[in-house]
C-alpha cells in the first residue's frame, strides 16, 4: 500500500512538473526577443514629425563615414542648394576667393549656397560631407518640410563627435566657352555671385543643423521618373557604396511645441556587440525618409523590447502544428489520468 502511494505521488508530481515546463516553454516561444531586426524594416521617418539617428556610423568597408551626391547624367537638370544655420568658410576657400579679388568673411554665420543654370547649360553640383578629424559619433537625418513638389527633395543633417566638412563643387559642360553654373554665396549679410566651378568648402560645428534642397528641372528623367517613390540620392563611403554600417538606428518623434526630440524612440534597432547593423538603403521621398536595415540585435518600440511569436509561426505549418497539438493533448491526458484515475469495474 505504501509503495502504491509513493508511486502515485511521484506520478502526480512528475505530471505537474511536465505540464508547468510545457507551459513555460510555449510562453517563451510566444515571447522570444527579436534577434533579426530586418523584420522592423523598411521604416519611414515623417517630415517635420520625426528624426532618425545612426549611432557610430561607418562605411560598409569599416572606414570613416562620409556621404556624397553626384548627378547621375548630364541629361538630368537637378539643382542643389545648401543652407547652414551656423558655419564657416574653410581657410582654403577663403584663400581661393581672395586670389580672385574677393574678400570673404572668416567668421561663423548663416551660410547659403544657391545655384542656377546659365543659358541652355546644366549646372550639376557635386556634394561631399565628411568628418574634419576622427569619426562622427552619430549622424541625424530629418526633413523640415512637407506637402512639397514631386520634383523636389529635402534633407536636414546634424552630427556629433567632430566638426564636419561640406564640399560643394559646381560642375557641368561649357557652352560657348561659358560655365553653365551661377553660384550665389552668402555668409550673414555678405553676398557674392560668381560663375564657374570653384569648390566651396564649409566647416560645420558639432551639433549645428544644415540642409540640402534638390530641384529637378527635367520633366522626364531616369532617377525621378516615379514621382511618389524614394530616391537614393546619397552614396556612402569612399567607394560610393549604397550601404553603410551603424551600431544602432533610432527614430524619434519631434515635440511640436519645443522642437526637441522625444524619448524613448518610437523605433530603435540595436546591433550586437562588435556586429553593427547594415543600412541596406536610404531613400529620400517628398515628405518622408525611407530606410531598410538588417542584422542581429534587439528591436524596441517605445522602450519595450519587440517580441516574436515563434509558436504562431510553427502553427502556420501543418505537420509541426499537428505534432505540437498531439503532444499537448497527450500531456493533458496524462496529467488527468495521474490525478483522476478511472475507477476499475469490480468483477463478479
Amino acid at each position: 500500500m505504501k509503495s502504491f502511494l509513493n508511486t502515485s505521488l511521484a506520478t502526480k508530481t512528475l505530471s505537474v512538473a511536465a505540464l508547468l515546463s510545457a507551459v513555460a516553454i510555449e510562453w517563451t516561444l510566444v515571447n522570444v526577443s527579436v534577434s533579426e531586426v530586418a523584420g522592423q524594416f523598411p521604416a519611414t521617418v515623417r517630415a517635420r514629425d520625426e528624426v532618425v539617428t545612426f549611432l557610430a556610423p561607418a562605411a560598409a568597408t569599416g572606414d570613416s563615414f562620409l556621404f556624397e551626391y553626384a548627378q547621375p547624367t548630364e541629361s538630368e537638370k537637378v539643382l542643389l542648394d545648401a543652407f547652414f544655420d551656423r558655419a564657416q568658410l574653410s581657410e582654403v576657400t577663403v584663400a581661393a576667393l581672395k586670389s580672385l579679388q574677393v574678400l570673404a568673411p572668416t567668421t561663423s554665420g548663416v551660410i547659403a549656397h544657391l545655384t542656377s543654370n546659365v543659358g541652355s547649360g546644366s549646372c550639376a553640383t557635386k556634394l561631399r560631407v565628411e568628418p574634419v578629424s576622427g569619426q562622427f559619433s552619430s549622424i541625424e537625418f530629418s526633413q523640415s518640410a512637407d506637402d512639397i513638389s514631386s520634383d523636389y527633395r529635402a534633407l536636414a543633417v546634424r552630427f556629433t563627435g567632430t566638426d564636419g566638412l561640406v564640399t560643394l563643387t559646381p560642375q557641368g559642360a561649357f557652352h560657348d566657352g561659358v560655365s553653365p553654373c551661377k553660384v550665389e554665396l552668402s555668409v550673414g549679410e555678405w553676398t557674392q555671385s560668381a560663375q564657374g566651378f570653384l569648390p566651396m568648402k564649409i566647416r560645420v560645428p558639432v551639433g549645428e543643423s544644415f540642409r540640402f534642397h534638390w530641384r529637378n528641372l527635367t520633366e522626364r528623367t531616369t532617377t525621378w521618373k516615379n514621382k511618389s517613390s524614394p530616391i537614393a540620392l546619397l552614396s556612402f563611403g569612399a567607394s560610393a557604396n549604397d550601404r553603410f554600417l551603424s551600431d544602432s538606428i533610432a527614430i524619434r518623434s519631434v515635440n511640436p511645441k519645443t522642437g526637441k526630440v522625444d524619448d524613448p524612440p518610437s523605433l530603435e534597432a540595436r546591433g550586437q556587440k562588435h556586429a553593427p547593423l547594415t543600412v541596406l538603403s536610404f531613400g529620400v521621398n517628398q515628405n518622408q525618409l525611407e530606410i531598410s536595415a538588417s542584422g542581429k540585435g534587439r528591436a524596441l518600440r517605445r522602450g519595450s523590447i519587440v517580441r516574436q511569436n515563434v509558436l504562431e509561426t510553427v502553427n502556420k505549418y501543418p505537420i509541426p502544428s499537428a505534432l505540437l497539438g498531439a503532444g499537448n493533448l497527450a500531456l493533458i491526458a496524462w496529467v488527468k489520468r495521474a490525478w483522476f484515475p478511472a475507477r476499475q469495474k469490480e468483477n463478479g
